[in-house]
């Protein structure tokens, strides 16, 4: 009886220690390790978000902060942070993938999410988007179908604006604009594309505005003609 009371209390000394030292507030972190295919976001910036945790006790480092802290750098679109026993953080980020403009001061990130980077001069010439910033990410997808649609015409959008009524003004590296409604547009996109090939010369030319908001048919607004 003796012997198995003293092979109890051994086992539960023993697992005490084991978890003493393990969870042991004199544990610190003194390492990050940091994953991720990274373009705009350098490893002496998340070393800086990073380096105020270090020497903390490792059970006690608050993860969820450092966390928020990552995500507050502008090119840092998602991140993950885990301990890793027994005195380091494993940091995994995801960077923002620009794919487009947002109105004068943002651009749109993979999943048309919103977002302001310090300086946006090198994407100036990308194609720009506007309209109700809650709709982004279906405005983004508006902008493939609608290049989609005018593949025919071999026109190519540089500016995509909805109205707040839900209609589109549609502008294109040509410099021309297409007026278009949210009542049957489908159709009335696919008559237009059939329908300009056909339309006299004379009328594309000096073409500034083809407004497509008529249910049956559409309209040819001209610029003013140069002197001759």
């Amino acid at each position: 009886m003796k012997k198995k009371i003293s092979l109890a209390l051994i086992l539960s000394l023993f697992i005490l220690v084991a978890v003493w030292i393990f969870f042991s507030p004199a544990r610190v972190l003194t390492e990050a390790q940091l994953n991720g295919e990274l373009e705009r976001v350098s490893p002496e910036t998340v070393q800086a978000i990073v380096q105020p945790y270090i020497g903390e006790s490792f059970w006690r480092v608050d993860l969820e902060k450092l966390h928020a802290d990552l995500l507050h750098l502008e090119w840092v679109y998602k991140a993950t942070v885990k301990r890793r026993w027994p005195n380091k953080v494993i940091i995994t980020l995801e960077e923002q993938k620009p794919v487009a403009r947002w109105s004068e001061d943002g651009l749109l990130n993979q999943s048309g999410d919103i977002f302001y980077p310090h300086d946006i001069a090198p994407f100036k010439d990308w194609v720009a988007l506007e309209g109700n910033p809650l709709q982004s990410r279906q405005i983004l997808h508006d902008l493939v179908t609608f290049q989609d649609a005018f593949k025919p015409l071999d026109w190519t959008i540089d500016a995509l604006k909805q109205q707040p009524d839900g209609s589109w003004n549609i502008h294109f590296i040509s410099g021309v604009t297409v007026l278009l409604d949210n009542e049957d547009w489908q159709a009335k996109l696919s008559r237009f594309t059939r329908a300009l090939p056909k339309t006299k010369q004379a009328l594309r030319k000096f073409a500034q505005v083809f407004d497509l908001r008529y249910s049956n048919g559409f309209v040819i607004k001209q610029k003013t003609r140069p002197e001759e």
